[in-house]
This record gives structure tokens, C-alpha cells and sequence, in this order.
């Protein structure tokens, strides 16, 4: 398995859309292309691939020069749960690190927030609701 940074030019990256729509935008009932947000093209995306397959992406959208967000993030079905989540979100945090950022914050579904705590990202405030669907902040400095 490796990891690759890649921009919406490279091959890739119509696989990584594909995973995006089925495991993040599909389950909240979105239609195909709804996962392609104004931010998409000056994103940084990771991507994380098994032999020629994409099984992992994420966005991760600078808002600062030591400050962004991540999205989208989505896994395969075979490698949901596990330690693969936890490597691929160090693998991005270190690289973040590498490059000066120093605060990080995504919004996740309400099952999802043991697994970033555990992971060191802490809630911010109350639950929000995006698209119909509650979510929470969750931050890290890193």
C-alpha cells in the first residue's frame, strides 16, 4: 500500500471521486457529483492506493499557512475500520506537519467521533447540521 498526494490532472483521480461518492455522498442520499466542491481544485488530495485499486482519499483544504480542513475523507469497504484509518491520518498530519501547518479540523458524523478522539482530535462546540445531518467539529494541533 502506498500514499500519494495527486491533483485533480492525475489519473487517479477519477477513481478517488468514484470512492468519494459511494462511501461519503451516496449514504446521505447525493446524487453523483456532489461530492466536487468549489474548494476541489486547490485541495490537497491523498490518496491511498493498493496495487492499481484506490481504497483510501481525502481533501484537505488549507485555510491558512498553519491552518486547514479536512474532507471527504472515504475508505473502501475491506479496509474501513482496523488500523488503516489511523495510518492514512498520520500519514497526512506528518506531511502537514513537514509543511507548517499547526491546526487541523474536519466534521464527522456523530459514530465516528471515538475514533477521532482516540486519534487526539477533540470536539468544538455543539453538534451542527450539514445537508440534513448532524455532525461535529473535531480539532487538532499537530
Amino acid at each position: 500500500m502506498k500514499f500519494k498526494f495527486i491533483s485533480p490532472q492525475d489519473p487517479e483521480y477519477s477513481q478517488s471521486l468514484m470512492l468519494r461518492w459511494e462511501e461519503v455522498q451516496k449514504p446521505l442520499g447525493l446524487p453523483p457529483g456532489s461530492q466536487c466542491g468549489a474548494y476541489e481544485h486547490h485541495s490537497f488530495h491523498l490518496l491511498a492506493i493498493e496495487g492499481a485499486k484506490v481504497v483510501g482519499c481525502l481533501l484537505f483544504s488549507p485555510e491558512s499557512d498553519y491552518k486547514g480542513r479536512i474532507d471527504q475523507v472515504a475508505l473502501s469497504e475491506e479496509y474501513d475500520g482496523g488500523r488503516f484509518g489511523r495510518r492514512f491520518l498520520s500519514y497526512l498530519e506528518r506531511t502537514l506537519c513537514q509543511k507548517g501547518f499547526r491546526e487541523i479540523y474536519l466534521r464527522v458524523m456523530p459514530h465516528n467521533i471515538s475514533f477521532y478522539q482516540r486519534l487526539g482530535y477533540q470536539p468544538c462546540g455543539d453538534e451542527i447540521d450539514n445537508m440534513g445531518h448532524n455532525v461535529q467539529e473535531m480539532r487538532k494541533y499537530i
